[in-house]
């Protein structure tokens, strides 16, 4: 690719499938999901594949995210510059295997300002031998990598990518291109561990609290499911386990719904949520019924549901239920069931 010269890091500049085992709701002013539990997804993958980064690159942006404490979605953001940049080294363009760029600054698949080929600048600043070889090559898919998380690092991340990726490229469509194509990579993450499996089996416990969220709890066979969400596509949870004025025979009595919001404030959040899985507005009236691994996904088009362009701002995602079994109403909170009245049975998913 061609990377231009004032977009590139400068010295002077200091960013599913859930288990078997139980139901998860997500929903946004903006976003419901309700699937089964049974894939642990979390932080991104510490081994296998992310489709469209070849192996020796995603390995050296994990290693360079977690050497330089870039935070469980630093290797998302190297691998989104590194597309960006060069199309992890595939490029044929001028200055990514050898030489420099059309602009002349800046050189490797990472596409770091060296002075023009004289070896200063931001690659003289924060050069690092990435793959412990002795050398420090511009063009070392280790080294580069590494050079570039040390100047994120450097330059605010993981606090602030947004800041971070705008001191490494000063250009505000840049930085919207590699938050997109990050967040595009942490989605493709998810998916691939779709496969396995959530073992719990736990007889203690029922709600837990989310981390990142004081305040709320939600069933923990689905809270390292919720996280990964959060982190993959950028929302917020505003409400998990509740009673009025949710439904009473919904899932946030039991924990198992998650009410959110765009992170940011974008509902391409929602909308790419609801892509990746299977939504599309041909089928978005019927919930898209077996278009992908969840049972429904109702979001615009579907009546009550959708973005603030829509009715009542919600999108429904459903893989099905389990099979269950009934639960005590003390195990499931009395607080709630007592407004109900004494006849109300609540009923969780269960192994």
């Amino acid at each position: 690719m061609t990377a231009h010269a004032s977009a590139l890091p400068r010295s002077s500049a200091s960013a599913v499938m859930l288990g078997s085992l139980a139901a998860l709701v997500l929903s946004t002013l903006g976003i419901a999901v309700l699937v089964g539990a049974s894939a642990p997804l979390g932080s991104p993958p510490a081994s296998g594949a992310v489709a469209g980064i070849p192996p020796a690159y995603l390995t050296a942006y994990r290693s360079a995210a977690e050497r330089f404490a870039l935070g469980g979605d630093g290797w998302s953001y190297l691998a989104a510059i590194g597309k960006v940049e060069s199309d992890h080294g595939r490029s044929s363009a001028p200055g990514v295997r050898s030489g420099q760029n059309a602009h002349g600054c800046c050189a490797g698949p990472m596409q770091i300002h060296n002075g023009f080929g004289a070896g200063t600048e931001t690659w003289g600043r924060f050069k690092v031998d990435g793959d412990g070889d002795g050398r420090i090559d511009i063009y070392d898919a280790d080294d580069a990598t590494a050079t570039a998380a040390a100047y994120l690092r450097a330059s605010d991340a993981p606090g602030d990518w947004r800041a971070a990726v705008l001191a490494y490229n000063h250009s505000g469509s840049y930085v919207e291109r590699v938050v997109d194509q990050a967040a595009a990579y942490r989605a493709t993450a998810a998916s691939a561990q779709v496969g396995e499996t959530f073992v719990t089996n736990r007889s203690r416990g029922w709600l837990t609290a989310l981390p990142g969220f004081p305040g709320e709890r939600c069933d923990e066979r689905i809270v390292p499911d919720v996280g990964l969400l959060v982190r993959a596509f950028s929302i917020a949870v505003t409400d998990c386990f509740g009673g009025s004025p949710h439904e009473i025979g919904g899932e946030h009595p039991l924990g198992l719904a998650v009410d959110a919001v765009p992170a940011d404030g974008s509902w391409n959040r929602t909308l790419a949520l609801a892509a990746h899985y299977g939504w599309s507005p041909g089928c978005a009236r019927s919930g898209c019924a077996g278009r992908g691994p969840f049972r429904a996904i109702l979001y615009n088009g579907y009546p009550g549901h959708g973005d603030p362009d829509h009715t009542a701002h919600r999108i429904f995602i459903s893989r099905g239920n389990t099979p269950r079994r009934r639960r005590s109403r003390a195990r499931l909170g009395c607080a709630y069931c007592s407004r109900r009245g004494p006849n109300r049975e609540l009923v969780a998913s269960s192994s």
